[in-house]
């Protein structure tokens, strides 16, 4: 910074200036110090900034898979958000490890992050009780996808349980008697919104679940595969499949297709999230959409919302879901 001061003649706090952009600097000095940045090729030290503010300029994001085709578009969605505002990202896959989650929050703070964005895909205590650590420490903390009210912590939802009540209602609708769920990982206080969305639509028009018609299952493409496979074997097997997401929900296709069962012809699937995947698949997938990349623009707007205002309280924003119908629902056989 000294040498381009010199070689632009202005004073530091004037480099300065044109570095961050601020305002009282005539266009013809900002021009003349850019271009000695530029032929002295100067980065500006961000980590020494960023110890004299006590904070940097980076902003922690805490997913559970980067391979789920979900997360990519969220993340884009806050970094769109960030980049122009002169924040990067810091971006942690967890393969969702519940332990791995947790100590890369505590790596996230030791780095001094601006603020913390985080999904899981395994809510429990003691990942809360990292996040309500962090917070209470004065870092903006912003969750995605938590119904549970987690202190001085904004939520970024989806009303997931509405969601699954119009995936299973434009089936019943349809008039499929017998639908089956392939179904989530159940949180530790064994209660998913996404299993209650399906069995209130059923309670919504006045038919019962049977409980085989209840699968284990799971996020990924091998956990429709096998909830299928289970849902199939049964001596009643049902006409239509809910998955809890679009990637389950192309696993439960592909075994169908290996037990010679037409979709939707001899049974239709239901996916969740609306992936980019969803449309281009064969049969292209009815789904439920998630507004993802809004969500992550939403998270970084609100971060920032909140080291402008500290002492604002905590809110929760929830998004509303749309039902996509798809060639992959029809009416049953």
């Amino acid at each position: 910074m000294d040498d381009v001061a010199r070689a632009a003649r202005v004073s530091k706090q004037t480099v300065s200036a044109v570095i961050n952009n601020k305002s009282g600097i005539s266009e013809k000095t900002r021009a003349r110090v850019r271009q000695i940045i530029a032929r002295l090729d100067y980065h500006p030290n961000l980590l020494a900034g960023s110890l004299r503010a006590q904070r940097s300029f980076t902003v922690g994001v805490v997913i559970p898979s980067i391979t789920n085709p979900f997360y990519p578009e969220l993340v884009r969605g806050i970094e769109d958000e960030a980049q122009p505002r002169g924040y990067s990202l810091f971006l942690c896959n967890c393969d969702e490890d519940a332990q791995k989650e947790i100590n890369y929050i505590h790596v996230l703070r030791r780095h001094r992050i601006m603020g913390l964005i985080a999904s899981t895909a395994h809510e429990h205590p003691a990942w809360s009780e990292a996040l309500q650590n962090l917070a209470a420490q004065g870092v903006p903390v912003v969750v995605l996808g938590s119904y549970r009210p987690v202190a001085k912590v904004v939520q970024i939802v989806v009303d997931d349980e509405e969601g699954f009540v119009k995936a299973t209602l434009h089936l019943l609708d349809l008039g499929h008697e017998r639908i089956g769920m392939i179904m989530p990982p159940i949180g530790f206080d064994g209660v998913s919104p996404r299993v209650t969305g399906f069995l209130q639509a059923h309670k919504q028009r006045g038919k019962p679940v049977a409980p085989e018609l209840l699968a284990p299952g799971g996020w990924h493409v091998e956990d429709g595969r096998d909830g299928a496979a289970q849902l199939m074997q049964l001596p009643v097997p049902p006409t239509a499949i809910v998955a809890p997401n679009d990637m389950a929900a192309i696993g439960a296709i592909t075994m169908l297709k290996e037990l010679n069962r037409r979709v939707p012809e001899d049974i239709a699937v239901v996916g969740y999230d609306n992936i980019k995947i969803a449309e281009w698949y064969d049969p292209p997938l009815t789904t439920v959409d998630q507004p993802h990349y809004q969500m992550g623009q939403r998270a970084m707007q609100e971060m920032l919302k909140h080291l402008e205002r500290p002492s604002e309280p905590p809110k929760v924003v929830k998004f509303e879901t749309t039902l996509i119908v798809r060639r992959s629902s029809g009416g049953p056989r």
